[in-house]
């Protein structure tokens, strides 16, 4: 049976899912939201994963045209839903558009990828982050730090052209990981000045990210604080009784 309506399926704690929830509001693009809870695997009910086999969020579902992986339903949300006012968000002319798919995929294969290298113990096991892997994220930080320097120079204030298009909104979904786990990058002076107009530019976007970081902060100290409970019993435990 077909679906006739425009449904996106995301989990707020997700930074992809955040970078296309900014994109949508963006666009102003009437959708439904259905949460996705990950923690108690939703994304793994058999329906779920009828529509999208390889059961990720975000998935967006357009009037039965199934997308999912964030940067390809962004692509394809702004050639579908673009308007002459937000069409910058994804350039037509070829250089331009060229500029962009170069970002995203530079926050895919490069910065996102460090982020959660470094601290994959972190958010999935409540370790502490991996120290052999800080080096790889502190670099994709300063390639967009030298990144953005070399647009200043050029006059540009975003990542790619004069105007915000969906590589400022993803790269800066990516950063709100790092918000999330009290990661700070103000040392990286450009980057974090970047920060701060990207999100002057999307009034909506405490709407989409303040509940979703919280929910990864939130969860990463609860299961850092149930490992100190469990390490305290087994060390109580170890103690010879008297």
């Amino acid at each position: 049976m077909a679906w006739l309506s425009t449904e996106f399926y995301y989990y707020k704690g997700s930074a992809p899912c955040r970078a296309v929830h900014l994109t949508l509001k963006a666009l102003k693009l009437d959708h439904e939201e259905k949460h996705i809870d990950l923690l108690k695997a939703e994304n793994k009910r058999p329906w779920f994963i009828r529509m999208n086999p390889v059961h990720t969020v975000p998935t967006f579902n357009d009037q039965s045209y199934i997308i999912w992986e964030s940067r390809a339903i962004m692509q394809y949300l702004v050639n579908k839903y673009a308007t002459e006012e937000n069409q910058h968000l994804y350039p037509k002319e070829p250089e331009e558009r060229g500029n962009v798919d170069r970002m995203l995929f530079f926050d895919m294969g490069t910065l996102y990828h460090a982020i959660k290298e470094y601290f994959g113990p972190k958010l999935y096991q409540g370790l502490a982050p991996d120290p052999e892997k800080e080096n790889l994220l502190k670099q994709s930080l300063d390639y967009l730090d030298v990144f953005l320097d070399k647009n200043k120079e050029d006059g540009k204030p975003f990542l790619c052209t004069d105007k915000l298009t969906i590589a400022d909104i993803s790269v800066l979904a990516s950063l709100t990981e790092l918000d999330a786990l009290d990661y700070s990058y103000k040392c990286y002076g450009e980057v974090y000045h970047w920060v701060e107009r990207v999100k002057e530019q999307l009034p909506f976007f405490k709407q989409c990210c303040d509940e979703g970081i919280q929910m990864t902060r939130s969860r990463t100290k609860q299961m850092e604080d149930d490992i100190k409970k469990s390490s305290e019993k087994e060390r109580k435990a170890s103690i010879p009784k008297k």
